[in-house]
């Protein structure tokens, strides 16, 4: 079974497409298969070329994300109405 490589980052509600440059490019740099995504305000933040995106904003326009490596399979995705949580199940790449 191969590793999975997991991150997770609070981006602090950013919109800026610079900063969300950054994480795209660090993404492949560090061979991320998953990355957890705290304090997301815009849907289009966690947008990310390559990788299949759950987002969970909620009532107070914060919320939380998964991104997913194209080839991993996330299922049974749950939020908290809140968009404070997130969950799945993952198949796939491993």
């Amino acid at each position: 079974m191969e590793a999975i490589k997991i991150a997770t980052i609070n981006i602090i509600g950013i919109t800026l497409r610079a900063l969300v440059d950054k994480i795209e490019n660090y993404l492949p740099v560090r061979d991320i298969d998953i990355l957890f995504v705290q304090e997301v305000t815009s849907a289009g933040t966690t947008n990310i070329g390559g990788y299949e995106t759950h987002q969970n904003i909620g009532s107070s326009m914060r919320g939380s994300a998964i991104l997913a490596k194209e080839g991993i399979t996330l299922t049974n995705v749950t939020k908290l109405p809140s968009g404070r949580a997130i969950g799945d199940e993952c198949r796939g790449r491993y």
